[in-house]
């Protein structure tokens, strides 16, 4: 079979555009539902607060909605990337055969759960943990199906020898890019929700409705940043696979020609950790709790790490580049980058629970009085910059192995952009460029993987 013949670029940008699409979809998804059958069980303990059931209901009823625009971005990507990359879907299609098998059982009974999940709400109202098994059923299959996606992408970073079908399973960054995913999707929900919550709080007219919505944006705001101070250690655990098992990918982002949006990419979450202290800050501003002022330190430990972690590792494009290697004293990730993990998490960590005694002591949610529109602004940025990380890091982790489709063993396909050396074909023999795998795609693990 014979690729489209499209220019890469049309290619590339097709490709991107449909999976980065969809993983908003599907990270909002797995979130949500997460989220949703959290707040149903905090509802059922009967906690005191009404809105938890209602909170729920309504994230159950957005995720249904949004479930078959997910899944029509998923069938569309399958078909554009066979027709794209014919011989690369092939291979990969070969070795990853049983986890893709496994993605479709999972999908099948995700959409098995979920319809019921939602519409026998009122049904089952009297036998409340039957209906929040049905969520947590959801939410399993919506993991395991995104578990075997990630042995796919991570595979295709991180491959090993396409023989052993447990090792293609647990290749080196399967389990490190689930997790990462994983808790990302959490956070991300999160964050989008209470971007949600506030832009309803400020189009609201009635207290009632502009109460829920405040409750609505805080809870987001502690689910997005909640999970968002796990991600550095997770992070750096997927990073570290990636230089053991494939140092030309992490060259390229730590180093090379993608180091420029790695320091972007940092600069993105810091603004996520400032602005959701700065957030906490404004909500609990009007408080006499001493809370507050620790609340104000945080910030400042924030920012001070915030601008110790966007410190280049040397002044230029990127290290290959300069003709002198220009060394940042305070770049180097050993120790320095480790701090500013460190002080990030732990203005994160206290924010949080000092932010959690404070609600819990007197501040009432839903009076806009309390952080001001201000604060309802701040959300709705969080909510805006969380989907550009996400975009940023999809692209990073994807463009970190160019000129491969999958890492050292299968070449993108692309000729004239990466030529192999001419040769002089003799009777009973190949060109070079054939032996070698640099033609037209076909790559080292087309003769290895591909049989």
């Amino acid at each position: 079979m014979e690729p489209t013949q499209v220019s890469i670029t049309i290619k590339t940008a097709v490709i991107a555009f449909l999976m980065l699409v969809h993983i908003q979809f599907a990270a909002f998804l797995i979130g949500a539902w997460g989220l949703a059958v959290t707040a149903e069980f905090l509802g059922m303990l009967n906690l005191g607060h009404p809105h938890f059931d209602r909170f729920a209901r309504s994230l159950a009823r957005t995720t249904v909605i949004m479930y078959s625009s997910g899944a029509v971005l998923a069938i569309s990507f399958l078909v554009v990337i066979s027709l794209l990359f014919p011989v690369f879907w092939y291979t990969i299609m070969r070795i990853t055969f049983w986890p893709l098998v496994m993605e479709g059982i999972t999908f099948a009974l995700t959409i098995l759960y979920l319809f019921p999940w939602y519409y026998t709400w009122d049904l089952l109202s009297g036998f409340k943990p039957v209906h929040l098994s049905l969520g947590l059923a959801i939410l399993v299959v919506a993991e395991l199906q995104q578990g075997m996606i990630d042995v796919q992408a991570a595979y295709m970073l991180t491959s090993v020898p396409p023989g052993d079908l447990l090792r293609v399973f647990l290749n080196p960054g399967a389990l490190p890019l689930d997790a990462h995913r994983l808790i990302g999707d959490l956070s991300f929900a999160g964050f989008v929700i209470a971007g949600y919550a506030a832009v309803r709080a400020l189009r609201a007219q009635d207290q009632e409705r502009r109460a829920y919505y405040d409750w609505m944006g805080n809870l987001g705001l502690l689910a997005g940043l909640g999970f968002l101070f796990l991600q550095p250690a997770v992070g750096l655990s997927f990073v570290e696979e990636i230089r053991a098992n494939s140092p030309g990918a992490f060259d390229a982002m730590m180093r090379g020609r993608l180091s420029w949006m790695f320091i972007m990419l940092a600069g993105l979450f810091s603004l996520l950790f400032c602005l959701s202290v700065y957030y906490m800050l404004l909500q609990a501003g009007k408080s006499r709790h001493q809370g507050q002022r620790t609340l104000a330190a945080m910030l400042w430990v924030a920012v001070a790490s915030s601008l110790l972690l966007i410190q280049p590792s040397t002044i230029g494009p990127s290290q290959r580049l300069l003709w002198i290697n220009w060394v940042n004293p305070i770049g180097a990730m050993q120790p320095y980058k480790y701090i500013a993990f460190g002080g990030l998490t732990l203005a994160a960590m206290v924010a949080l629970l000092y932010y959690t005694g404070i609600v819990k002591r007197g501040i009432y949610w839903g009076r806009m009085d309390m952080g001001g529109r201000r604060a309802q602004w701040v959300l709705a940025t969080l909510a805006i910059l969380t989907s550009v990380t996400m975009l940023t890091m999809g692209y990073v982790r994807e463009n970190s192995r160019a000129p491969y489709l999958m890492y050292y063993r299968f070449r993108i396909e692309e000729p004239q952009q990466y030529p192999s050396p001419p040769g002089t074909p003799t009777p009973g023999t190949s060109l070079p460029s054939e032996q070698s795998g640099g033609g037209r795609g076909r790559g080292a693990a087309e003769g290895s993987a591909g049989r």
